[in-house]
């Protein structure tokens, strides 16, 4: 087998794992609210990673080379992160997902805006076929746009602030210290949605989906937390199994088998759940696809004239 099918194979085996545990958080999100979610998760999470990597004698990468970097880049993938897990409840995996994704639209709109980098016409043209498929995947103009999708799509853009951030600050950082970092900033957010819970209720009082992120604390049964510590150990698989595909061939061709992830999401809900996604969905989501290989191809093609 040569490397790319190798590492095309362990990073479509992570995404299913990711999209496997997150069609779960809609039941979890019928017991616990958003921040109890992540204050326990990460609770379990952060320890196992920690073990892991004193077992693989990894310990001292855990602290950052760069802490500042580290922290700023923690926070932008937390922002992401938890619009994405808000919307999940509310709007349906298949449509998170492809909101979330649209990230590396998302890259490159915001490289060139904050950094000043050079679009060049094939970036725009992905840009323009993004928009579209968010627009249908959203139904923009035949069906009311739901608020919580579009945090998503919010969601996508702190995730490629945090993109953006590893790529330039974080490159001397190991995965397994951005991981456990990221799960820390988890965990304090976590306990700070915790506690601004009573104010953030009323805040958000009337707008639909929001059950999710202003639910207080909770009592536990002992079956929820153990669906917890199932998605935080599957995250944590298939981190290690989709940062080993990354090693096993060219950025610009590993990159693109994230978005197996698009197919893998509505396939287990509809496995799972029986949920079925509408053809202008996935004709939406398509495009999103088309959209985030030619913002990765074209980045990884600059990327290679700019080292020549």
């Amino acid at each position: 087998m040569n490397p790319t099918t190798f590492g095309a194979l362990w990073i479509v085996f992570g995404t299913s794992l990711i999209a496997v545990s997150d069609n779960f958080v809609a039941g979890v999100s019928r017991e616990i609210g958003l921040w109890q979610f992540h204050v326990l998760r990460s609770a379990m999470v952060i320890p196992l990673a920690a073990l892991a990597a004193l077992a693989m004698g990894q310990a001292r990468t855990l602290r950052p080379v760069a802490p500042g970097p580290v922290i700023a880049r923690s926070l932008f993938g937390t922002a992401g992160l938890l619009m994405y897990f808000a919307a999940l409840p509310s709007v349906g995996i298949a449509q998170t997902a492809a909101g979330f994704f649209t990230s590396p639209i998302w890259v490159v709109v915001l490289s060139a805006l904050l950094f000043g980098e050079r679009i060049g016409p094939r970036r725009i043209v992905g840009v323009v076929i993004g928009f579209a498929g968010v627009c249908l995947v959203l139904g923009v103009g035949s069906e009311p746009v739901k608020p919580m999708a579009l945090v998503a799509v919010a969601g996508g853009a702190c995730w490629a602030l945090s993109v953006i951030w590893t790529r330039r600050y974080c490159l001397a950082e190991s995965a397994v210290c951005l991981a456990v970092w990221q799960f820390m900033a988890l965990f304090g957010a976590g306990l700070a949605g915790v506690a601004l819970v009573p104010w953030l209720g009323p805040l958000l009082a009337g707008v639909p989906g929001t059950d999710f992120a202003t639910m207080t604390w909770q009592p536990v049964a002992w079956a929820t937390v153990g669906t917890v510590l199932l998605i935080g150990l599957a995250g944590i698989i298939a981190t290690g199994c989709m940062a080993r595909g990354y090693q096993s061939g060219a950025a610009s061709i590993m990159g693109m088998f994230d978005f197996s992830f698009l197919f893998w999401a509505p396939f287990f809900a509809w496995a799972i759940w029986g949920d079925l996604v509408s053809l202008r969905m996935a004709g939406g989501m398509g495009l999103i696809v088309i959209a985030g290989a030619l913002a990765i191809w074209s980045g990884a093609r600059a990327g290679e004239a700019r080292a020549a």
